[in-house]
């Protein structure tokens, strides 16, 4: 496991500086947005990880044992089922190690006052009731003499040696709790019990068992034995909607120790229904707030430095709500303004992530050897659904906590109505509307990549949330899992579930190499693709291959040759043309190329670090092709060709693109990128001269939306785009059509609403506006050093 947490911390690194060095921010609200809710999930599976590295099982003291006291206590409220709280009783009463029994009866039932009679289990009630379960035990208490006190929910069925595997481990002075496995017994009633089950399996197996090494294990509200000293030192079960929670963190700050032991010594019952296990989860939601905004600030100083990262950590869990309602919003946002969070090449974010993404799959299958129960291990699918479909409550718990909105402490219900559950359900179900009419929305009004990206994360989240709402209609849920069970369905689902099986057991066998070899291959490819980019291009040049930079900024040069002649100090034997007007040197600068190649402006804006590129009417005259080629290949830097084909069809359009660029690779033009701009929007798949042919798209843009003219409307243009698959890895550059006297909004326009776009280009004369000139002493410098 350490060499796979090893694996996974190095491609989690490999992520993380790719990400922070591809200056992704799209359209900044969203891109904040997203970027937390990324960090929230790395962060809690970095959590795991900890604790999966500091695994223990601790192992019972030897020799001669004490004898102690022992009360076992369970509760009761009234509405509870009595057959229920009966079992639990006489379960208690069967438990082998010497022992008094105690129900703390908040109804004063008489029925189970006869039982508590018949069974021999003192029957504890009080008038004054306060503290909910808490107050309950604590009046119990009063009564109770024991050294040690074990705390049962009604519900947990304990087994007859649960003190022989629990009691020796207070030999140890110092320890103030033991706490065993919370398992349940009702798994199958439901798919809401599965989930609820299930999103507990990895809590009470690897997390659980990696809190023994640091003294954070926690004290459940079930199957948990005190030393009474303990529980007298900080004056009793601290009160709370999460007590248990409550209790650990005083003694733990009390300095006592925990102690918690991975056996099934009991078995319970998990909520069944959606009503019982939402009324759950509102209540440990906001008790786990309560506890990290009031309580822990309090206790901090008392706690060791892991204790304070783990109770600073571990309410986080329920903050999922809100992070799952930025799951939501964000693709819905981003499809209804056509705007982006994240303007980076999808491609590149798929080839780092997926490292991460593989070694932590296997890294969490390889932790389901710690779970307590071989029945528990799978996919835990249901769970994952649950826990998402959950989101409103946990949000729910978060707003409470801050308005202070009192949450009253209920049982959890343990009978279930189970009828269909449509009515809790329609925050789901709204959130699932709303990101159907987002994704129809961006189908009419923009369906480029990013906005397919999008759609898939929206269309991802509304079938989860559908998952999550069929679960709680629970006649139809029997219905499907009824067909499900039937022979024609085992008969036919049998091989898959081998083959499954098969893959599983490989790729637990090969895990580590599997881990390894993913790292190694996407590091090596990373590592060719930029050493393919160096040898090509010089490293201030590698974002011309694939557009993965910023935004940047170009001028359409319309008199290159009026500038003036300035002699650099650094080539004395050329005469350059330095394009003194800007302050700011733009990226690319766009000459049209005439009756020869204008050789000094190319060198001329090299030398300032401005790639150039060429527009040209280019003829059938392959001579002609052969001296461009041989011309540009000597200048050495990258230059941008942009040829104007005369398009008698597309099939000879196509042909004559291919002579051309296979004209130029064979001269060893390999400094040549092709910029092509389809001859019409309408015809532009038809035009297309091929993947492996073109670098770029240019396209013309206006930004007057007013305008009739449809040809120097990017839009046009975008929509065929988004139709052909091939064309969404290329960068767009757009050729500004009108002068534009605020430049900063319309890049910022276009930087949020168009990903793709990687250059703009604007005329001129809206540089020179948009462009300080250089000063009078910067001028001097430079025709003084030209002289």
């Amino acid at each position: 496991m350490r060499v796979l947490v090893t694996l996974g911390v190095i491609s989690l690194l490999y992520f993380l500086v790719w990400f922070a060095t591809a200056e992704p921010i799209g359209y900044a609200p969203l891109f904040w947005l997203l970027t937390f809710s990324l960090g929230f999930k790395l962060l809690r599976m970095l959590h795991e990880w900890y604790h999966y590295v500091n695994v223990t099982e601790p192992l019972p003291p030897t020799g001669h044992m004490p004898l102690f006291t022992v009360d076992i206590l369970t509760t009761s409220c009234p509405g509870e089922p009595h057959a229920m709280v009966v079992q639990t009783l006489e379960a208690m009463q069967a438990v082998t190690y010497p022992h008094t029994s105690y129900l703390c009866d908040e109804g004063n039932d008489p029925y189970l006052r006869a039982v508590c009679e018949q069974l021999g289990v003192i029957h504890v009630t009080r008038e004054v009731k306060i503290n909910a379960k808490a107050g309950n035990i604590n009046h119990a208490l009063k009564q109770a003499t024991g050294e040690l006190c074990v705390v049962l929910d009604p519900d947990h069925v304990p087994a007859p040696d649960f003190l022989d595997h629990v009691v020796p481990f207070f030999s140890n002075s110092k320890v103030g709790y033991v706490q065993v496995v919370q398992a349940y017994g009702n798994q199958q009633e439901s798919l809401v019990a599965k989930g609820a089950a299930e999103q507990t399996y990895h809590f009470y197996g690897p997390l659980m068992m990696g809190m023994n090494s640091y003294n954070t294990a926690q004290a459940i509200g079930a199957n948990c034995t005190f030393r009474r000293a303990a529980l007298d030192s900080i004056g009793g079960h601290a009160a709370g909607l999460t007590e248990d929670m409550h209790t650990a963190m005083q003694l733990h700050a009390a300095g006592w120790q925990s102690v918690y032991v991975p056996r099934v010594l009991s078995r319970g019952l998990v909520p069944s229904t959606l009503g019982a296990f939402y009324s759950q989860q509102l209540k440990w939601a906001r008790g786990a707030f309560e506890l990290l905004f009031v309580v822990y600030p309090r206790l901090f100083r008392q706690f060791s430095w892991r204790q304070r990262l783990h109770y600073a950590i571990l309410p986080l869990y329920f903050l999922s709500g809100l992070i799952t309602l930025i799951d939501l919003a964000v693709p819905i946002y981003s499809l209804a303004f056509s705007v982006y969070p994240w303007h980076i090449s999808l491609p590149a974010f798929v080839l780092h992530l997926a490292p991460l993404l593989g070694i932590g799959l296997l890294i969490r299958y390889k932790a389901q050897r710690w779970l307590r129960d071989p029945s528990e291990r799978g996919l835990h699918l249901a769970g994952g659904f649950l826990r998402v479909g959950t989101w409103w409550v946990y949000l729910l718990g978060l707003v409470y906590t801050f308005l202070r909105v009192r949450v009253p402490y209920i049982p959890t219900p343990k009978e279930g109505n189970y009828e269909n559950e449509l009515r809790i359900c329609l925050p789901n179900i709204f959130a699932i509307a709303a990101c159907a009419i987002a994704v129809k929305f961006a189908g009419y009004v923009d369906w480029s990549p990013y906005s397919r990206l999008m759609a898939f994360l929206a269309t991802v989240n509304a079938a989860i949330l559908l998952v999550a709402v069929v679960m709680g209609q629970h006649v139809w849920a029997r219905t499907i899992m009824t067909d499900l069970e039937s022979q024609f369905m085992r008969r036919l689902l049998s091989p898959f579930k081998r083959l499954l099986l098969g893959m599983t057991l490989r790729i637990e066998s090969g895990a580590i190499s599997l881990a390894a070899a993913s790292i190694v291959i996407m590091g090596l490819t990373d590592s060719a693709l930029y050493i393919q980019s160096g040898l090509t291009y010089p490293a201030s040049y590698a974002w011309l291959q694939n557009g993965d930079e910023p935004l940047r900024v170009g001028t359409q040069l319309n008199h290159p040759y009026t500038t003036v002649p300035v002699q650099f100090a650094s080539l004395q034997n050329s005469k350059l043309l330095a394009y003194i007007y800007p302050d700011h040197v733009t990226d690319v600068a766009a000459l049209t190329l005439e009756d020869k190649l204008p050789t000094s402006a190319i060198l001329t804006l090299q030398h300032q670090g401005t790639t150039p590129l060429l527009t040209w009417q280019a003829d059938s005259s392959v001579a002609n092709w052969r001296a461009l080629a041989q011309a540009l290949r000597k200048v050495r830097q990258p230059v941008l060709l942009r040829p104007i084909l005369r398009a008698t069809s597309p099939v000879a359009y196509r042909a004559t693109w291919l002579a051309l660029t296979n004209e130029f690779k064979a001269c060893g033009a390999n400094n040549v990128l092709w910029a092509w701009t389809p001859p019409s929007p309408a015809a532009l798949q038809a035009y297309f001269p091929g993947q492996d042919k073109v670098n770029w798209i240019a396209l013309p843009y206006s930004s007057n939306h007013t305008a009739s003219n449809t040809s120097v409307t990017y839009m046009a243009y975008r929509h065929q785009l988004a139709k052909n698959m091939a064309l969404h890895t290329k960068p767009v550059m757009l050729f500004m059509q009108d002068d534009v006297p605020d430049q900063k909004r319309v890049l910022r326009q276009i930087q949020e609403q168009y990903p793709e776009v990687k250059v703009v280009l604007f005329q001129e004369e809206t540089r020179r506006k948009s462009v300080p000139l250089l000063s009078a002493r910067k001028s001097r410098a430079l025709f003084s050093s030209a002289n």
